[in-house]
C-alpha cells in the first residue's frame, strides 16, 4: 500500500522544509513524495532534494498555477491512496495513519479530510475542528466549509474517475475538484485538527476575478439541481467572496461591483454587508484602510463562530 504525497511548490524554498519534515514525521515507510515544482527560480527544488534524497521532481518550465503543479506531479503518482500538502503548510504526527485508517475501514467513503488549525499573519492560532454536514455536495458549493487540499487523502481510483485538477482555475481549483469527487462518492472529515495550514497573503485579485467567472459558469446546472434559490444564493456568496479579496487589496471601486452583483442576485442572503458601501467611500475620501481591517477581522470571527 503506497502513498503518494503531492506537494505543488513555486518558489517556497523560505517554509518548504517545515511541510517536509512534518511528511517524514508521519513515520510512513511505504510513501512516496512528489514534488510539482511550478517552475520556482530561487533554492525550492535544491532544498527539497536535500532535505528529502528520495523526493520526485515534476518540474514545469514556465509558471502555470497550482493546479498544472499538482497535475503534473500526479502524472508520476504510483499510490493506491494520494495525499495532499500545500507547501507551506504542515501535518500533525499520524495524521495519514488515521486517515489511511479510516479509508480502509469504510470502503464507500472515496475522500478523508481532516480538521486543521489555522496560524493567521499575525501568529494566532484557531482550531477548526473538522464537521461533516448532511450533504457534502451542496455544502461544496458555497466553499466555505471544507478545510483545503492539506488535509485531504483520496484513493486512487477516485482520482481516475473524477479526473486531474482543472488548469483553467488559479484561485478555486481545490473547490472545483472536491466538488467534482462528491458528485461521485461519499466524503468524510475526521474532527481532529490533523493539519496546520498557515494563512497566505489575499488571491490574486484579477485572478480571483476571472476564475470565479469561469467557475461559476462551469457549476451552473449544477447549483441548479438544488433549486433556483439555491443557485442564486450559491452566486451571491462566491461574488461577495471575491469582493473580500478585492477589498483586501484595497481596490474597493472594483469590491464594491462585486458586492452589489452579490446582492442584487440574492438581496435577502447578507444584506449587513451593504454597510461595505459607506466604508469603501470613507476610505476613498481620507484615504483610510478601514475596510481592508475589517473585511479580514470579520473572516477570522466568522471562523472562530464556526467552531463554537
Amino acid at each position: 500500500m503506497l502513498i503518494s504525497v503531492i506537494i505543488p511548490a513555486y518558489n517556497r524554498a523560505d517554509c518548504l522544509g517545515r511541510a517536509l519534515e512534518s511528511v517524514k514525521a508521519q513515520g510512513i515507510a511505504d510513501l512516496e513524495v512528489i514534488l510539482g515544482d511550478d517552475a520556482s527560480t530561487d533554492s525550492t527544488v535544491e532544498l527539497a532534494s536535500t532535505l528529502l534524497p528520495g523526493l520526485k521532481v515534476a518540474r514545469l518550465s514556465v509558471n502555470h498555477g497550482a493546479s498544472a503543479a499538482r497535475n503534473a506531479a500526479l502524472k508520476l503518482a504510483k499510490g493506491d491512496y494520494i495525499a495532499f500538502l500545500d507547501s507551506d503548510d504542515e501535518w500533525a504526527p499520524g495524521k495519514l495513519a488515521a486517515q489511511i485508517r479510516f479509508l480502509e475501514e469504510h470502503p464507500h467513503v472515496g475522500l478523508c479530510g481532516s480538521g486543521h488549525l489555522l496560524v493567521s499573519r499575525d501568529g494566532e492560532r484557531i482550531p477548526y475542528p473538522g464537521k461533516n454536514p448532511a450533504d457534502w455536495r451542496k455544502e461544496l458549493h458555497i466553499a466555505e466549509s471544507f478545510h483545503g487540499a492539506s488535509t485531504s487523502v483520496v484513493r486512487r481510483e477516485v482520482l481516475e474517475s473524477v479526473g486531474f485538477f482543472d488548469e483553467n482555475l488559479r484561485v478555486l481549483e481545490d473547490w472545483d475538484w472536491l466538488l467534482r469527487i462528491s458528485k461521485k462518492c461519499p466524503i468524510h472529515v475526521l474532527p481532529e485538527q490533523l493539519a496546520i495550514i498557515h494563512e497566505n497573503n489575499p488571491s490574486d485579485a484579477d485572478e480571483t476575478a476571472r476564475s470565479l467567472s469561469y467557475f461559476l459558469t462551469k457549476h451552473a446546472e449544477e447549483f441548479l439541481v438544488y433549486g433556483s434559490g439555491h443557485a442564486a444564493k450559491v452566486n451571491s456568496q462566491h461574488y461577495e467572496n471575491a469582493a473580500r479579496t478585492f477589498f483586501r487589496h484595497k481596490r474597493s471601486a472594483e469590491g464594491c461591483v462585486l458586492l452589489w452583483k452579490s446582492w442584487i442576485t440574492a438581496p435577502l442572503r447578507n444584506p449587513q454587508s451593504l454597510a461595505a458601501f459607506p466604508l469603501a467611500a470613507f476610505d476613498s475620501i481620507f484615504g483610510t484602510n478601514v475596510l481592508p481591517a475589517i473585511v479580514s477581522g470579520r473572516s477570522r470571527r466568522r471562523l472562530r463562530s464556526s467552531v463554537r
